[in-house]
């Protein structure tokens, strides 16, 4: 063998190339996890969006969530969430169902949604949103 020395550098820079992958993929991984760790930090932003929107106001405040309810499934993409949105009276707890209320990981907002300046009747409602992990 006329190069063992020429081999030896290419294997060494092989393995040099494959240690520094691995440890990119494993960094990569890590954050993503992260990122979709902590799904309660969501609630408030969904619930702002929600209030900004006119059309959806007003459905709340007749005690119809079905154009939330769509709204909703628009924005949350994970498809390990699930989530339940309440419409009731603000002094009301607008709590989860037995069934439901069984999951391990639930995060609950809350907001009150009320009428616009120009309306003459006041009769405001709280909007609940509860996330929660749909078991595997």
């Amino acid at each position: 063998m006329v190069n063992k020395k020429g081999w030896l550098r290419i294997v060494e820079a092989i393995v040099a190339v494959l240690i520094i992958l691995t440890s990119v993929l494993i960094v990569l991984a890590n954050k993503k996890v992260q990122e979709e760790g902590d799904v309660c930090t969501m609630i408030p932003e969904l619930l702002d969006e929600i209030a900004k929107n006119q059309t959806l106001r007003e459905e709340i405040l007749n005690g119809d969530v079905t154009g939330t309810t769509m709204f909703l499934q628009t924005q949350i993409r994970n498809p390990a969430l699930n989530f339940e949105v309440r419409s009731c009276e603000p002094d009301d707890l607008c709590g989860l169902v037995q069934g439901e209320a069984d999951q391990i990981d639930i995060c609950a907002g809350e907001r009150i949604i009320s009428t616009t300046r120009g309306q003459s009747e006041f009769n405001p409602k709280k909007l609940k949103l509860f996330l929660f992990k749909v078991p595997v």
